[in-house]
């Protein structure tokens, strides 16, 4: 029975190990409570190629969408930039990363058994190093106070998709946003 559980406890930290958690920072002597409209600083223009999927126009409009659609959940109302308690901006960053893996490269290698001569029990294996190269986004939503400072700071880390569908996309980026969002306002 151990036999049996062992490898899906050793599933389940592979796959929690995957997830990505939303990183946050905010300013102590700000009280968030007071917060009940917002404005956005300046769009955020794409940077890059044009062959880049994720820094577009189409996946900017994604991102303010997301981010209107939660402050308003949150309560928040948009208004014009002088009227407003706090400013919004967001940015993004693509970067390059590689991940490495060890793995059996021949499914039909292992095997258990005594070894000649009434010798010793082995387990044999062919292990090979896998080495992958993936894009990773980055989501950073800044909130300042009409003073032109920092008040709160949120980011999201993902890995990304070229084959992913306009569907999954906005999902990825709906996910992002309500994970940086989630911190918002501090209690």
């Amino acid at each position: 029975m151990k036999i049996a559980i062992a490898p899906l406890i050793g599933l389940a930290l592979l796959l929690t190990g995957c997830k990505s958690t939303p990183n946050y920072d905010y300013d102590n002597s700000v009280n968030f409570s007071q917060l009940s409209t917002y404005a956005w600083v300046v769009e955020s223009k794409p940077t890059g190629s044009d062959k880049e999927y994720f820094n577009s126009d189409i996946n900017n409009k994604r991102i303010v969408n997301a981010i209107e659609a939660r402050l308003a959940a949150k309560g928040l109302r948009k208004v014009a930039p002088s009227e407003a308690s706090v400013l919004v901006n967001f940015h993004t960053t693509i970067s390059k990363k590689r991940e490495r893996d060890v793995a059996n490269t021949h499914p039909f290698y292992w095997s258990f058994g005594r070894g000649y001569y009434g010798s010793h029990s082995s387990l044999h294996m062919n292990l090979n190093s896998l080495q992958r190269e993936y894009k990773e986004g980055a989501l950073v939503i800044d909130f300042i106070a009409p003073k032109k400072e920092l008040i709160w700071r949120g980011s999201f880390d993902t890995r990304l998709s070229q084959k992913s569908n306009p569907e999954k996309r906005a999902e990825k980026v709906n996910i992002a946003v309500n994970e940086i969002l989630a911190n918002f306002p501090p209690q």
